[in-house]
Order: structure tokens, then sequence, then C-alpha cells
């Protein structure tokens, strides 16, 4: 800290204003904005009587300040026990009443799953990682939960789409459609739900991923490319 060139160099300095104790800087670091250490050093690099004036004192690398966690980790919170509980009578319901163990509610209960574990697993982890701008829970559990990210998304849409087709076929074609929507067709439609979305989720696990650097903030996102063990991989 001792040298003020070599550390200005790797700051964006804007001069705000001039005042009778001297000049005031605002600084921000050109790589993401994180709260510039060890400023005692830095304020004798640039003169005496030089002021800093640093915002973004936030100690996370997502910039989101203690209050805003706080607020947003509330809501947010608040949104995932009703998608939990929600979800988790209707599944009951359809499960315990007899008036609604019907072929039809089997494709809203399976919907019903599909958010429940959505609202349960996904989102505490992912809310998490967007709060403090890093991923906190291991490697292995980000690949797992990406993988489960992408089945549980897939297949509440997929199932979704099941649902508008069911809706579909009984008005256009009600008669002949609901002789052919037999108890073991409806059970292999919804099958094929799961299955086309665990389809779309498995590779990552198998080695379509690329290999994560060691970061003292590592970040958990999506694979889109197989494993490469190069520095020259795209």
């Amino acid at each position: 800290m001792a040298n003020g060139s070599g550390i200005v160099d790797d700051l964006l300095l804007l001069r705000l204003a001039d005042s009778e104790q001297g000049d005031v800087f605002l600084l921000f670091d050109e790589l993401n904005g994180s709260l510039l250490n060890g400023t005692a050093g830095l304020n004798a690099s640039l003169g005496g009587n030089d002021t800093l004036l640093l915002i973004n004192d936030s100690p996370y690398p997502s910039g989101n300040s203690l209050m805003h966690i706080i607020v947003a980790s509330v809501v947010v919170t608040i949104l995932m026990i009703v998608v939990v509980v929600g979800n988790m009578l209707v599944i009951i319901a359809i499960a315990t009443e007899k008036s609604l163990k019907n072929i039809q509610n089997w494709f809203i209960a399976s919907l019903a799953v599909s958010d429940f574990f959505l609202g349960l697993v996904i989102m505490p982890f992912s809310l998490a990682n967007e709060l403090m701008g890093y991923w906190m829970f291991g490697p292995l559990w980000c690949d797992i939960h990406s993988a489960l990210d992408v089945l549980l998304s897939t297949a509440s849409i997929m199932n979704l789409c099941l649902i508008s087709l069911d809706r579909y076929w009984s008005i256009t074609q009600a008669i002949d459609y609901l002789k052919k929507r037999t108890p073991l067709r409806a059970a292999i439609m919804i099958c094929l739900v799961w299955l086309l979305s665990a389809l779309i989720c498995i590779p990552p696990l198998l080695g379509w991923k690329v290999e994560r650097p060691f970061e003292e903030f590592p970040k958990c996102e999506l694979s889109t490319w197989p494993v490469c063990r190069s520095k020259n991989c795209v």
C-alpha cells in the first residue's frame, strides 16, 4: 500500500469536488466494487489532506447491505413458506379426499410435487447464493442442487404442458379421449414427464460440466459445456 501508483492502476478514481481541506475522491474497485481495505496507507499515498469517500461497505461479494439481506430474506422466506405449505395441502387433499381422487387431479398432484420440492430444496439455497454473491455450500451440493433445480423446474413446466393437453383433449375429443385416459395411461404420461426431466438434468452429474477453479468466493452456475481440462476450452 506504500506505492500509490500500483493501487491507482487497479482503481477507477473519480474526483467529486474540491474542498478547503483537500480533494474528495470516490474509489471503486474495477473488478467487483468491493470495499477497499487499508485506507490509511492509501490516504498517505494520495496525500495527507485527501479525504476518501468509500461506498459499498458490504462485507459480501454481492454488495448487498446487511439490511437489504435481512429484508429480502424475510420476504422471500414468507413466499417459500406459502409455496411449500400450499402445495403440501394440495397433495394431501388429493391423496385423502375420495372426491378428488380422479385421473385429472393426478396431473395436478404431479405439478404440486415438483413445486413443493422447488420451494423446499431449491429456493433456500438459491436465495442465500443471490444475497451473498457466492456459493458457500461446497462443490458437491452445488452439482446436486443445480441438477435438482433443472429436474424440478423442467418437471414443473412439463406438468403444466401435460395439464393443458389433458384439458384440450378432454374438450376437443371428449368421448374418445375419456375412454382412452385410463389410470395406467395417465400414470405412464406422468412417469414420462419425470423421466424426460431427469434425462435433461443427469448429464452434468455424469461429467458434462466445466471444472470450477478454486476461489475464495466460489460461484455455482449451470454447466453448458463438457468437462475440459485444458486452458483453451470455450
